[in-house]
């Protein structure tokens, strides 16, 4: 199944991209290579070329990713739009704490105007205060110490430097071929209430405890099992969410919705009952519509949307 997700076509600003129910399509003549796209992949199925940070190691401090805005000195890092939470994430965890950044000007700038990079950063502030773990900054050159555009022009001659989304070898071993740096972020320990930059919500009042999301998401940040008193219940875990959408288009019922900025949702308690129509076990939520088969007349849901007179079977991927 597709995923009827645009978030990098809606980013856009040059309209290079657009997508429909065929696909996606890229207008290579007005991609500008701004990134904006790729900090809005929930996928991270989005890469450009040459997207290098310069990170200095200054002595006795963390360590400073500076970037230099590519129309200020043609070749070096990224915009400012390519980073996204995986990416600033990435960088946290690779021990930085500040990024400098030498701009053009991005409020006169037409990959830069729509700049949302702030509110990324205070999205990964929030996460981070709510482990009690230190916050990043993001200063303009012009706001440190007089030494450090110098000290970025230095980097930017100096053969070793780093690749911005990498980090060095030794980061990328550490994340592990599948793991993101956000999950990786968010699973450092924190409290019962610490928010996830993305939870999924099942609404009990509609669900009819069809699965489809379960068996559909790519993370695992919804399952179905078995909770420490043997209930089984719709368990969610929003540090593996990526906010990819699939789980919301394939649920007939409408009955999921993904909040930014929120914490886990307590377990969804399903109760099981036999359909009277075909003979199956299935469950749905404990005191929702469906509980027991009541909103079908003990029907399960696809026996009562067929009148119980056909045979239909679900198939998913």
């Amino acid at each position: 199944m597709r995923s009827a997700c645009a978030a990098c076509a809606a980013s856009c600003p040059h309209d290079a991209l657009s997508a429909d129910e065929d696909g996606l399509y890229l207008e290579p003549a007005d991609c500008t290579g701004c990134g904006a796209c790729l900090a809005a992949c929930p996928r991270q199925a989005i890469s450009l070329d040459s997207l290098d940070a310069i990170v200095i190691e200054p002595s006795g401090g963390s360590p400073v990713a500076a970037l230099i805005c590519p129309r200020r000195a043609v070749g070096y890092g990224p915009c400012l739009q390519s980073l996204g939470l995986e990416s600033l994430s990435r960088l946290w965890l690779g021990g930085v704490r500040r990024i400098v950044t030498l701009t053009a000007g991005c409020a006169d700038c037409p990959d830069g105007r729509s700049l949302a990079v702030a509110d990324r950063v205070a999205d990964l502030n929030d996460l981070l205060a709510d482990r009690g773990l230190p916050l990043l900054r993001v200063e303009p050159a012009q706001s440190v110490a007089k030494s450090v555009p110098k000290l970025m022009a230095r980097a930017a001659d100096h053969a070793g430097r780093r690749a911005f989304l990498g980090l060095g070898a030794a980061s990328a071993e550490a994340d592990g071929p599948s793991e993101s740096a956000l999950s990786r972020l968010q699973s450092l320990p924190a409290g019962p209430d610490a928010r996830a930059a993305f939870a999924p919500r099942i609404d009990p009042r509609i669900c009819t405890g069809c699965d489809a999301c379960v068996r559909i998401c790519p993370e695992g940040a919804l399952t179905l099992i078995k909770d420490e008193s043997g209930i089984m219940v719709y368990r969610t875990s929003p540090t593996k969410c990526t906010s990819c959408g699939l789980c919301m288009d394939v649920c007939g019922a409408d009955a999921i919705r993904i909040d930014r900025q929120a914490p886990r949702v307590p377990d969804l308690r399903l109760t099981g009952y036999r359909c009277r129509g075909c003979g199956v076990e299935v469950h749905s939520p404990a005191g929702g519509p469906w509980d027991g088969g009541e909103a079908g007349g003990g029907l399960c849901p696809i026996c009562a949307a067929t009148s119980h007179h056909k045979r239909l079977f679900q198939v998913l991927p």
